[in-house]
């Protein structure tokens, strides 16, 4: 074999090595952390409560390794960030990770992206946080070469259709903070809110009696609405317990209220009279 084809090919052998993932344990105060990573998707505080206390009782569970990109001599947080927020939590101080070794910033998000979108359902605040991480300059969508409608490109990484990114940019872009909190709260999906704002709620669904409460407050409100209008028709309260405890339909309730004007129900010849002179 030439030497020259030798030498190369060892060097090579030698860069694959190198350029390969490789799992080390490392101490959580050499863990770098920086704002492209850190904040690419909120922690859950249920999560972290539920993970924190595993931790402490049964330790950091293999195949669960933090992603970790080694640049410049530095050991960057890409993607495990609640793990290793908890861990911190539960008196650890070592943690496994995978260390990558990518070309740029562009393709370590890439990846993060992705390892973290897999993990989850992709609706709600984790599509918003997940699409906002993206570049939506025109052919480019954080994908380094790749060209083309950055909504596709986008869409192919998140496992969803362009028209779900697009929506989900829409929704980032115009929805009110009253839209993004009932988002996070599951109360509303993104695609809800998108037809909101784009005015393609049918008018026969669109919520004129109270359209500012959030979904809970509604029912609330519709519970007790239901129970005035059955005391009216005579229901006794002993009745009305067993309706709502036993297999209750909520749907049914609020649907029931649709065609009552209860406050007829406290009308009196006075407001009644007012309103004959109105009407006139």
């Amino acid at each position: 074999m030439n030497f020259n084809i030798l030498t190369n090919t060892i060097k090579n052998k030698i860069n694959n090595l190198q350029s390969a993932d490789q799992k080390k344990t490392l101490k959580i105060s050499d863990i770098v952390l920086i704002p492209e990573f850190e904040k690419m998707l909120a922690m859950d505080d249920s999560v972290v409560n539920a993970m924190t206390e595993s931790m402490r009782t049964e330790g950091f569970k293999l195949g669960h390794e933090l992603h970790v990109w080694l640049h410049e001599g530095k050991y960057i947080l890409i993607d495990g960030h609640t793990r290793r927020h908890c861990a911190m939590k539960a008196g650890l101080t070592t943690v496994p990770c995978i260390i990558h070794h990518f070309e740029s910033l562009e393709e370590a998000k890439k990846f993060a992206i992705r390892e973290q979108t897999d993990r989850r359902n992709l609706s709600g605040e984790a599509l918003l946080q997940a699409v906002a991480n993206f570049n939506f300059e025109k052919g480019k969508g954080n994908t380094g070469e790749e060209k083309g409608k950055a909504s596709e490109i986008i869409g192919k990484q998140l496992g969803v259709s362009s028209k779900t990114v697009e929506k989900a940019r829409v929704v980032l872009k115009e929805a009110t903070e009253e839209q993004k909190e009932a988002i996070r709260k599951e109360e509303l999906s993104v695609n809800q809110v998108y037809n909101q704002i784009r005015g393609k709620v049918p008018a026969e669904k669109q919520d004129t009696t109270y359209p500012k409460l959030s979904a809970k407050e509604k029912v609330f409100i519709d519970g007790i609405r239901y129970a005035i209008v059955q005391f009216n028709s005579g229901t006794t309260l002993k009745d009305l317990y067993h309706q709502t405890t036993d297999s209750f339909d909520f749907s049914k309730m609020t649907e029931s209220l649709k065609d009552v004007d209860i406050s007829k129900l406290f009308a009196t010849e006075d407001t009644e009279s007012q309103i004959s002179d109105l009407e006139v």
